[in-house]
């Protein structure tokens, strides 16, 4: 064998040796690395209330340590407040390290587990790739959804788009028969305002019935379905997460507000108020600006809620049966139409059968108790208007 030969082949034989290294040595960083899901409690503030979901990956060795979280937004994206308001303000991917993230909720006392994926080193590497790709500025943007694309649904993503071939997992926590608003209401049971304004600005998109897949918009139900799921592939079942691991640890307060001035006492009294004054013979001055006022903050709020159904992409905000008795319309008793016979018949019919559904639904949307005696309120004001 020539020299030329040789060296030919020795050359081959280094490059073989120095990628079996290479291998080798991204198959040991792989293995010491850990992927996890850090599912975060719920907060005192509106926004926070869901709770919310973000990816760690971690690897001690390298001295690696990142939250990817998808719930991330610019407040110097051009036009800010208005894309914000018609939903089309863009979500970022965006990634900090550990002691960052967790200095946040500590600050918020709120707690935080963690729960480790069972991976092979194939998909530990795909998913890796997968999140230093998306986090280019280029791909970092998506169209924010509450129900259908939010930090929780993208972790569900990230994980779906990497199954093996003839892979399956098999959730085994039982799904109860839930809309979006009974899973909403499940994190605002102690904010009774906060659930009456949802109330009235969701619309009966939030009254379908959902599925396991729905149910994971919420970062807890995520968190539940991870730890009581499988992964059957070549006939070998395997756990798909470990089970989840307490990293911060605040004590759930009970902040219900144990005060009068909740929705259905409240609206309740301005019903008995209103009925009082309308029962006078001789009504005031102010009784009769009182009843222009009520009526006119309800058609305005009424032309905001066609607005968010209309010209919005809020999913969310759709369908909204609320207008019937919120209704722009209601704007109308300020012009000549004011002593309208027909008008009035309108009016008082869309609020008699909002106020039927109050109490009976019947529309393909629920309707909050408390909106009962404000639709009572506006009856009487439209009865009494000159």
């Amino acid at each position: 064998m020539k020299l030329s030969q040789l060296t030919l082949l020795g050359i081959l034989l280094l490059c073989l040796s120095f990628a079996k290294s290479v291998a080798q040595s991204d198959s040991l960083t792989l293995s010491q690395t850990d992927i996890s899901i850090l599912t975060c409690r719920s907060g005192d503030e509106l926004y926070s209330t869901f709770g919310h979901t973000a990816i760690r990956i971690n690897n001690a060795q390298l001295d690696l340590d990142l939250v990817y979280n998808y719930g991330l937004f610019s407040f110097e994206t051009p036009n800010f407040y208005i894309k914000f308001m018609r939903g089309q303000l863009p979500y970022l991917l965006g990634n900090t390290k550990m002691q960052y993230f967790l200095r946040e909720y500590q600050a918020d006392k709120r707690s935080i587990f963690e729960q480790f994926l069972i991976l092979d080193n194939t998909r530990k590497r795909e998913i890796i790739g997968f999140l230093q790709n998306n986090i280019k500025p280029e791909n970092r943007e998506y169209a924010y959804d509450f129900f259908y694309d939010n930090c929780a649904t993208r972790v569900v993503d990230v994980y779906d788009i990497y199954g093996q071939s003839g892979e399956e997992i098999k959730y085994l926590k039982e799904v109860e028969e839930k809309t979006f608003r009974d899973l909403l209401k499940e994190n605002l049971k102690n904010l009774p305002w906060s659930e009456f304004g949802i109330d009235i600005v969701i619309g009966a998109r939030a009254d379908q019935l959902t599925n396991r897949r729905h149910q994971m918009f919420l970062p807890k139900y995520l968190m539940d379905n991870l730890a009581n799921a499988t992964i059957e592939y070549e006939g070998t079942i395997s756990n798909l997460a470990k089970e989840p691991q307490v990293v911060l640890d605040y004590e759930v307060e009970n902040k219900k507000r144990k005060t009068f001035a909740t929705p259905w006492p409240l609206f309740l009294m301005l019903l008995l108020m209103i009925l009082t004054i309308a029962l006078n013979r001789k009504p005031t001055k102010w009784a009769t600006v009182f009843n222009k006022v009520l009526l006119g903050f309800s058609g305005v709020l009424g032309f905001f809620l066609l607005f968010m159904w209309f010209g919005t992409n809020h999913g969310a905000t759709k369908d909204n049966w609320n207008v019937l008795w919120l209704n722009p319309l209601l704007l109308l008793v300020f012009t000549k139409l004011r002593g309208n016979t027909l008008l009035r018949k309108v009016l008082i019919g869309c609020l008699v059968l909002a106020g039927l559904n109050c109490a009976v639904t019947f529309l393909p949307q629920f309707f909050h108790l408390a909106f009962l005696p404000i639709i009572g309120s506006i009856l009487i004001a439209i009865w009494k208007l000159d």
